[in-house]
């Protein structure tokens, strides 16, 4: 590793922005509030000048590579980038502050509270999170090419939720497409493990119908309240995700419609022969089941979210009100005010299952089925929470 020139270690300015504070830092960047002119407020993420760099300038690579996969998407469900840059040596990109919670957030209050999330409310989350894949999917380069564009990493964490009911994907530093520079080293394993599908789990070459089991997963946890291949280790998770159990929704939630069970059970076939071959036609699916209580969906969310998080939403915005206002600076940034998360560091894992198994489906006595969801949602369990 070889370290970065010397650069202040907090910007003051970047570009037309002014840099109000720091609001998170991860491994490879660190996360600014901005303003640029009264009322527009940003979320400004700056390579980190403390973090080494490789001989191969990776660490360079992946920041500029998610930079220039993010200038290109376009969609409601995804993050906005407003701009990229570079300012005074330091590497930057600008984004919309999001208000709200994570997936991953409401997942662990309901299961704390012993609540369950409303399938109509899940299915159209993910729907919208299919929909912002999809746009993500057939992206192509100016001359009209496809950049293959593969998330790699779909999962709660990465899942927002606004208080106006907004659904946007982010975090696409890990994103694999057709234009990307950075390399991947042989044998390490980047994403959350739990949420991996097994052929990129086993390193084969990969296609948009990884993400599709990614979501897949995501979905049947939020229907559920249950984990479905995390382990103790991650070894164990790697041969949960190969052999383990995936009982059917409905074997578990008895009630629950077969359209978006069938969604989700086809969505995490292990052979990708088998699953969705476009996330349209999950979106699709999932859309046909929420049907005409579509439109109140959104309500729905932010009404989920103020009664899981009260005073939150008044919290956050009384946060960013004097930084609205010309002049004036927060205290400090309360922890719930997101942006797009940092990029988890890679797993070395060697897969101690061959690639054979994939295709494999495996026979198993279903659990007892929980009480209905989410009126008489299930006990908490021990290790339900992320990490």
């Amino acid at each position: 590793m070889r370290p970065r020139a010397s650069i202040p270690a907090r910007p003051t300015a970047l570009g037309r922005y002014e840099v109000i504070g720091k609001i998170a830092s991860g491994g490879m960047a660190s996360i600014y509030l901005g303003r640029a002119g009264a009322g527009e407020v940003v979320a400004l993420k700056v390579m980190r000048n403390d973090v080494g760099d490789d001989d191969d300038g990776n660490m360079d690579h992946m920041f500029l590579d998610e930079a220039n996969i993010l200038t290109r998407l376009d969609h409601p469900n995804i993050v906005k980038t407003l701009e990229t840059g570079v300012a005074n040596g330091q590497k930057f990109i600008a984004m919309e502050l999001l208000v709200g919670r994570t997936l991953q957030n409401v997942y662990d209050t309901c299961d704390e509270r012993r609540l369950g999330i409303p399938p109509e409310i899940v299915a159209w989350i993910g729907a919208r999170v299919a929909s912002a894949l999809h746009h993500a999917h057939e992206l192509a380069d100016d001359a009209g090419k496809p950049l293959g564009i593969i998330h790699r990493d779909v999962n709660p964490s990465n899942v927002f939720l606004t208080f106006t009911g907004d659904v946007k994907l982010f975090d696409f530093g890990m994103a694999k497409f057709r234009t990307r520079h950075a390399k991947s080293s042989p044998g390490i394993v980047k994403g959350k493990l739990p949420y991996l599908a097994p052929e990129q789990i086993m390193q084969l070459a990969l296609d948009h119908r990884a993400d599709v089991f990614g979501l897949g997963t995501t979905l049947w946890e939020m229907l559920t309240m249950r984990r479905l291949f995390h382990r103790p280790s991650p070894v164990e998770t790697v041969k949960a995700v190969h052999v383990g159990p995936i009982p059917d929704v409905r074997t578990i939630i008895p009630e629950l419609s077969a359209r978006v069970s069938d969604a989700v059970m086809r969505s995490l076939q292990r052979n990708r022969e088998h699953r969705y071959g476009t996330m349209a036609e999950l979106e699709r699916d999932l859309d046909a089941f929420v049907g005409n209580k579509r439109g109140a969906i959104p309500s729905q969310i932010g009404s989920m979210l103020d009664s899981l998080f009260p005073h939150e939403r008044k919290r956050q915005l009384g946060w960013l009100k004097p930084v609205i206002t010309a002049g004036g600076v927060p205290s400090r940034p309360p922890p719930s005010v997101r942006v797009p998360s940092m990029t988890p560091p890679p797993v070395n894992v060697t897969p101690s299952v061959p690639p054979a198994a994939l295709g494999k489906s495996v026979s198993v006595k279903p659990p007892p089925p929980l009480p209905s969801l989410p009126s008489r949602p299930p006990p908490p369990r021990p290790g339900n929470k992320r990490d």
